[in-house]
């Protein structure tokens, strides 16, 4: 179900409250449609105070919250220096939805490091998602992130990409340096609420 108040708490107020009668009984999750057009849900509470006040005051509770970040790549970044030890990623296409899987294996032919992107396609308005970004423990202080995540950057841009965007829990410092130091800027921060019966 969508809720639009415009900025109006008592418009807001009602809907919430039509929208906990209809479904009483049940544990309620609050959070607008895609935040952008990437896809991926959650309440943007720098941009929707009233939205946000209005559901504390019907009960809900913040439960988590995702910060946002966006790479600009209309400008394609290169290909991936060679990492010392590592061979080039490995990319293997993948469907549901539709991308890729990129793997790193270490210099012993082990699993290494992994990522998923998402293709762009028209329903994301053409940006590639950064779904997952993933190293293994021993393999961790080593440049692996930045390296899987510039050979990210260079095959979202690619296949047409001209943005990638992705997501970190807030408050995740080394994930938010990381994104950071490639490129990325921070959205939103974006709110999921919770009320229960």
């Amino acid at each position: 179900m969508q809720l639009h108040g415009w900025g109006d708490f008592e418009v807001i107020a009602a809907l919430l409250a039509a929208a906990r009668s209809r479904l009483e009984g049940r544990t309620l999750y609050a959070f607008t449609g895609p935040a952008s057009a990437t896809g991926i849900p959650g309440l943007p509470v720098e941009h929707r105070p009233t939205t946000a006040r209005a559901l504390t005051a019907a009960g809900f509770t913040p439960v988590s919250a995702q910060r946002y970040f966006l790479r600009d790549l209309t400008t394609p970044p290169g290909p991936p220096s060679p990492l010392p030890g590592y061979p080039p990623a490995q990319v293997t296409t993948i469907t549901g939805p539709p991308g890729w899987l990129l793997k790193l294996t270490g210099p012993d032919g082990h699993h290494a490091a992994t990522a998923i992107l998402r293709a762009p396609t028209q329903e994301t308005a053409g940006m590639a998602v950064l779904w997952q970004l993933t190293v293994r423990h021993a393999h961790r202080r080593q440049g692996l992130a930045t390296h899987l995540l510039t050979h990210c950057l260079h095959h979202a841009a690619l296949h047409g990409a001209e943005h990638l965007t992705t997501d970190t829990p807030d408050g995740d410092i080394p994930a938010t340096r990381l994104l950071t130091s490639t490129g990325f800027l921070p959205l939103d921060t974006l709110t999921v609420y919770h009320r229960s019966p």
